[in-house]
């Protein structure tokens, strides 16, 4: 940490809010990727962040049992990862109506955009966020009604779509997007979030590595769910205090009562640590 003094949760929620937690409705904007399990996505989203599940391929009687199983931890809002250009159309629809019916807050779409999941799912008023890799696709995405842009890097991995690193697409976006902006790729630790927030990203994503217990804090096989949740918070809790230490002192290029509907500034402040190369 940048700060021998630890931020206190409120102190942390207060440093790093942002307009997209209204739209999330969480008070943290740290995003948990959907390659996650209701127990820990309930984790994420008890602790003040927002969590989707991973449930682009799932069948629509096990997406209800995720959503069923993350309720059973936390009233609190959460989100589902859609992937329309990997699913077949029927069980798309299928997932769709099952998102609707149970009322999920919050819908990610992965992969090539689909207009008709956009406007399916806003129409029943789930808010819709997009994952992009381009700026076209940005465009592509906000124009077509996505409320949210996850603007993903080269730095994600496995199930990048992209080519330029965070960095210059998320520079890029922000010169035009007119909707609140997360950063994805490569966001391992409080000063990776504390980056994109001053660089005009108004949240980061994190991976599901990102909250595994450290070294010398593994959790036994077999322990409790609620164990492992409330583990998974104090995670969460201290990443956010590590981000909120880590910007202390920065020149945010984003300003702190921007309007939803307002384009964000931005800056070429963020560079990926040499961890995420």
């Amino acid at each position: 940490m940048s700060s021998s003094r630890q931020a206190s949760a409120p102190e942390s929620a207060a440093a790093l809010h942002r307009p997209v937690c209204e739209l999330l409705k969480c008070s943290l904007p740290l995003v948990l990727a959907g390659a996650a399990g209701p127990e820990l996505v309930a984790a994420v989203t008890q602790a003040g962040g927002f969590g989707f599940l991973g449930t682009s391929e799932a069948p629509p009687a096990r997406l209800r049992e995720e959503v069923l199983a993350v309720r059973a931890h936390t009233d609190r809002h959460f989100g589902a990862e859609l992937n329309p250009a990997a699913t077949e159309p029927a069980l798309l629809d299928a997932q769709i109506a099952a998102c609707i019916e149970l009322r999920v807050p919050v819908a990610g779409l992965l992969g090539a955009l689909s207009r008709t999941a956009v406007r399916q799912l806003r129409e029943a008023g789930v808010v819709v966020a997009c994952q992009v890799s381009s700026v076209s696709g940005a465009c592509e995405a906000e124009g077509a009604g996505a409320q949210i842009l996850i603007v993903q890097g080269r730095e994600a991995g496995d199930a990048v779509r992209g080519a330029q690193p965070l960095a210059a697409i998320l520079a890029d976006v922000l010169v035009l997007a007119s909707v609140p902006v997360l950063a994805a790729g490569g966001i391992a630790d409080g000063a990776d979030i504390a980056a994109a927030l001053a660089a005009g990203a108004q949240g980061a994503v994190l991976g599901a590595a990102a909250l595994q217990a450290r070294e010398g804090e593994g959790e036994a096989e077999g322990t409790a769910p609620l164990e492992k949740i409330a583990s998974a918070s104090r995670r969460l809790h201290q990443l956010a205090s590590d981000a909120a230490a880590s910007l202390r002192g920065r020149a945010l290029r984003f300003p702190e009562r921007v309007m939803l509907s307002s384009p964000v500034c931005y800056a070429d402040e963020l560079a990926p640590s040499s961890k995420n190369n």
